[in-house]
């Protein structure tokens, strides 16, 4: 089986649908994650730290990492929790927007719970990214954020890692949306 199958647009539209479809699955949880997130509000304001560490990664480590072909493979291309169809700008990113924020409350509620427990948790979360789609040098450059992720979790708890890593994402897909208009 070659890389071309894991490209097709019916393995990716699949692929998207059973990520999009546990998240649906925890629906009965959604308002205790709102509960949660509140909860944790007070770390929000520390996700410009880890936001930021994306944007200097992006300003200044992007292109020599972009040129070094083994980091700069993927099987995707992008993110598939960007919509099945990201690789074709705002309108294939947009419809999807409502199911990725609906996924945050869920998916970076249980990233945080399993995987801030260890060190070796954290890089492991990092390099799963590399299963949704992400360039390798992607994943490597989120094992810092992850190990802020997991500062807080360690300092203040579950509910505040979590918070972070939901403002962080938030931050990320308006920057995306922001990257769209010309």
């Amino acid at each position: 089986m070659d890389l071309e199958f894991f490209q097709s647009e019916a393995f990716v539209i699949g692929y998207y649908v059973l990520t999009v479809s546990a998240s649906l699955l925890l629906i009965k949880e959604t308002k205790k994650r709102w509960r949660d997130l509140i909860d944790g509000k007070n770390s929000m304001i520390f996700a410009p730290i880890s936001f930021g560490i994306i944007l200097a990664y992006v300003f200044l480590a992007f292109d020599f990492f972009e040129s070094i072909p083994i980091l700069n493979w993927s099987w995707l291309g992008y993110n598939i929790a960007f919509g099945p169809f990201a690789d074709q700008g705002l309108w294939g990113v947009l419809p999807f927007i409502p199911l990725l924020l609906y996924m945050f409350i869920h998916i970076n509620y249980v990233e945080e719970l399993y995987f801030r427990k260890s060190k070796k948790m954290v890089i492991v979360w990092a390099l799963v990214h590399i299963a949704m789609g992400v360039k390798v040098y992607m994943a490597i450059m989120l094992i810092p954020i992850g190990f802020l992720f997991k500062y807080i979790y360690d300092k203040k708890g579950l509910n505040h890692a979590y918070a972070m890593h939901f403002a962080t994402n938030i931050m990320v897909v308006i920057t995306l949306f922001l990257s769209f208009i010309p």
